[in-house]
């Protein structure tokens, strides 16, 4: 849209996360918004305490598998590099921008202990711009959780255009801010072509993709179980786990590749369910315990892809029936492509 050549915009979000669905979809976000034409940067919500909590999550563990120390330096390394690809700018640039795109990711969880909420997740402390809210998430929080915050439900009753991407997160919106007008997205990252942006992988063997923070031991149990039997290796890509054949650290550009060349990818999170049915692989979900795991995958027609541990050893395969998701998938891009039109179209030269 020429229209929008050259507006500065900020995109509010967890832009330096260690995790790769947390960068992709703010990496996703910042090429939309450039095609529209807006010049794209990122807010530095990361002070010394939202830093020590990324440190510390990346580095949970290490006594117990001190291996995943090294693992995780060399994740960080590669993630620094990503970091290249994004501008990060400081709260006191802010007078500069005329437009704010809050989300998505959890940025609206009160409860996620891996970083502190900050005002402008919820349209604070933006004096002066347009805010719009794409696909912000309260991830496991609850209504009663977010109660406890009213300046937090205030700000997002002023935010000037909003959207979530998933049931809970519209609940909030709606019975708590009293926000009838709220668009329900897809995360960004379905809005994007990565084609161009992938990195060379090559595992050298047929693999079997594992993406999870941690399975339980009867669910591993059953994943090397079916990986033998089908003579694949174990991989997994972005989290360290003793039990596999091969742990890959690499930056989220790899991960696009790992995702791209596996046999079949099993996975309990959000975003590495995107992954496998963007790159429309057989995949399984044990992460049906999570609510905007179940709403992703019940959305595009692909629920019987959440399981429950002990589906593997029945003797059962892994297949994916993507007969339903074109169709499905086409119209909530279009869907979630009208909202930002919306967006775009409230920014004033």
């Amino acid at each position: 849209m020429e229209e929008l050549s050259g507006v500065p915009c900020l995109v509010v979000t967890l832009c330096k996360s260690p995790n790769f669905g947390a960068y992709l979809q703010a990496f996703a976000l910042k090429e939309v918004l450039t095609e529209y034409g807006y010049q794209v940067s990122f807010l530095n919500v990361y002070d010394t305490d939202n830093n020590k909590k990324r440190y510390r999550l990346l580095f949970r563990g290490w006594k117990r598998a001190p291996l995943s120390a090294l693992f995780n330096v060399r994740k960080l390394i590669a993630f620094k590099k990503a970091e290249r690809k994004i501008k990060i700018v400081s709260r006191h640039e802010l007078s500069r921008y005329k437009v704010a795109f809050i989300g998505s990711d959890e940025v609206w969880s009160v409860t996620n202990g891996t970083f502190n909420s900050v005002p402008e997740f919820f349209g604070l402390d933006l004096p002066g711009l347009l805010t719009f809210s794409y696909a912000p998430s309260i991830g496991n929080s609850g209504l009663e959780d977010m109660k406890r915050y009213p300046g937090f439900i205030q700000g997002i009753k002023e935010i000037d255009m909003l959207s979530v991407r998933d049931y809970e997160s519209l609940q909030v919106a709606v019975k708590l801010a009293h926000r009838n007008d709220t668009a329900m997205v897809l995360d960004p990252t379905f809005l994007y072509d990565f084609a161009a942006d992938e990195k060379e992988f090559n595992a050298e063997t047929p693999y079997l993709l594992v993406y999870t923070y941690g399975f339980d031991p009867d669910i591993i149990e059953e994943v090397k179980f079916y990986a033998k039997k089908m003579g694949l290796k174990v991989i997994s890509v972005g989290f360290y786990h003793s039990w596999v054949d091969k742990n890959i650290s690499c930056g989220p550009f790899e991960f696009l590749s790992a995702v791209k060349g596996a046999e079949c990818i099993i996975t309990d999170t959000f975003h590495g369910s995107i992954f496998a049915i963007k790159y429309r692989k057989n995949f399984l979900s044990y992460g049906r315990h999570k609510n905007k795991v179940a709403h992703l995958l019940g959305s595009l027609g692909l629920s019987d892809n959440l399981v429950d541990a002990g589906f593997l050893s029945g003797g059962r395969i892994i297949e994916t029936d993507y007969s339903e998701v074109e169709s499905r998938l086409s119209s909530l891009i279009d869907n979630s492509r009208n909202y930002l039109e919306r967006c775009n179209s409230l920014v004033i030269i």
